[in-house]
């Protein structure tokens, strides 16, 4: 198969992950995920412990900018963000149950312990939840270059303490009183 993200490279069999097999871009590097395997080698890790996700170790990784052609029934592949903060995207063939990962994206993945949930990554709740996570993320950039940093931090403070207050709607209601 010709790799559709550099376009020059083909996919040759590959281990992904210790017992987890893929095809590798011999021009470059990245891999192509078949979901079915996948969901094999990942039910038993998901019973165990969830290891801690470790700081990352390296961004110097590119995600591919066009629209990636399925290598295998050349259907265009969806892009999925994985994180509401991060530039990377998942991309999926919903025909063959194919993911795309761009060189260094599995590591980017394992290193913050993402790599147990792109199965989920697709569904509607997990996208709905990352631009809602944006919608925060937007509102608190507005309101902190409205008010300053320090009335930014004050404003936090107290929505905090106020989430862990049992009579929270009371004291919404008193602090609306004028």
């Amino acid at each position: 198969m010709k790799c559709s993200a550099c376009r020059k490279g083909y996919l040759r069999p590959a281990k992904i992950d210790e017992g987890l097999p893929g095809y590798a871009c011999t021009g470059c590097k990245g891999m192509l995920l078949s979901l079915s395997p996948y969901v094999d080698w990942m039910a038993p890790r998901r019973k165990q412990p969830r290891a801690e996700p470790q700081e990352p170790f390296d961004q110097s990784f590119t995600d591919t900018r066009h629209a990636l052609g399925c290598p295998k029934c050349s259907r265009i592949m969806v892009k999925y963000k994985v994180l509401a903060d991060a530039a990377h995207g998942l991309d999926y063939c919903f025909g063959c149950e194919e993911v795309w990962l761009d060189p260094g994206e599995w590591d980017w993945l394992k290193a913050r312990g993402m790599h147990l949930e792109i199965t989920s990554v697709t569904t509607e709740a997990w996208q709905r939840k990352l631009r809602q996570q944006q919608q925060r993320e937007a509102q608190s950039q507005r309101f902190r270059q409205m008010l300053g940093e320090e009335v930014h931090a004050e404003a936090t403070r107290i929505r905090e303490w106020l989430a862990q207050q049992p009579a929270r709607a009371e004291i919404l209601h008193y602090l609306g009183q004028d």
